[in-house]
């Protein structure tokens, strides 16, 4: 059997020639014209890829540079129109309708202040405690300021500590520490309630706090706390105890219930009264009908009796301080 290959030279037909490549052609011409040695090239299909892949990265590149062009111009014209905005004073306008309009939508969605959970209140007012947390209906829970309202409620004068937390949906927590009253401060006519620091709590009206001590001048009102912490040591003494004045805001005048002024020194007052104790345990002079007892001077007790009428036998003018007696004296401290 004949091969299928020898039937067109045995028919007498001529073998097809394949198509001319135009491309290669004229590689060849080229080649041929430049007398350079012609390379072989792959074919039109590799050549059109490679244009074309060399092309898309091109306009590629040039895509970014347009498109950061574009986001430069936008940035330009943007903030331009923020200038225009700010300076025609619309910007402030704008946020502010945008927030009123979320602020509606959450206090309508339930998430308001509907209400506040008070804890530990005794003196200070509802409408002191409101007013310092600035806090409405319309308020947003969520976005309100816990820490900011801590620092309002505790400047004011009773409040020593606040704590203020949201509890969810709707209603605000706040607990605080108040002050304790401590004593009644009268100073140029005034007088207020003060706690042990030297607070001054409120005004007050002498009578308002009758359990209270009372301290009067300046500087009482901080001084107080250390002299009632030495006056402890002295129960009888300080249940006799009317009023402490302060004397230059150096030192103590003790007002007893008597009528008796008890002067103390400027400093080791623990030492003046432990004297004056002992003579009062010895010789009962705190119950005794004299004008004061000054305690200044570290050696030494001077009494001064009350002013009476001179007596007819040439005794001492009244108001001075007597000789030492039994009775009456200025008496060496530790002496009886």
């Amino acid at each position: 059997m004949q091969s299928l290959t020898s039937l067109p030279k045995r028919l007498g037909l001529k073998k097809a020639k394949k198509p001319a490549d135009p491309l290669r052609e004229r590689a060849l011409a080229v080649a041929r014209q430049s007398k350079l040695k012609p390379v072989e090239l792959t074919g039109s299909r590799d050549i059109r890829r490679v244009s074309s892949r060399r092309l898309r990265r091109i306009e590629l590149h040039r895509s970014r540079r347009t498109r950061s062009w574009r986001v430069v111009a936008a940035g330009f014209v943007g903030l331009g129109a923020a200038y225009g905005l700010w300076y025609g004073g619309q910007i402030g306008t704008l946020y502010t309708q945008a927030q009123n309009g979320i602020g509606a939508l959450a206090v309508a969605a339930g998430l308001g202040t509907s209400q506040i959970a008070l804890e530990g209140q005794g003196h200070a007012s509802d409408a002191q405690i409101t007013q310092a947390l600035d806090v409405t209906p319309d308020t947003i829970l969520l976005a309100f300021d816990t820490a900011a309202a801590k620092e309002r409620l505790e400047k004011l004068s009773w409040i020593k500590h606040a704590q203020v937390m949201r509890l969810l949906p709707s209603t605000l927590k706040v607990v605080v520490e108040e002050r304790t009253p401590y004593a009644v401060w009268q100073n140029k006519g005034k007088t207020y309630v003060i706690d042990s620091e030297g607070v001054v709590l409120a005004p007050a009206v002498p009578d308002a706090y009758p359990e209270l001590p009372i301290v009067v001048g300046q500087g009482a009102a901080t001084g107080a706390k250390a002299l009632y912490a030495t006056l402890s040591d002295f129960p009888e003494l300080k249940r006799q105890l009317l009023a402490a004045i302060r004397v230059g805001d150096r030192r103590w005048n003790l007002k007893l219930t008597s009528g008796l002024d008890v002067m103390l020194p400027d400093d080791n007052i623990g030492q003046a009264l432990t004297a004056l104790s002992e003579l009062d345990s010895q010789r009962g002079l705190l119950n005794r009908h004299i004008a004061s007892v000054d305690l200044r001077l570290a050696d030494r007790v001077t009494v001064r009796l009350h002013e009476t009428p001179s007596l007819p036998d040439g005794g001492p003018p009244a108001g001075q301080p007597t000789t030492p007696t039994a009775s009456t004296s200025a008496v060496p401290k530790g002496n009886t």
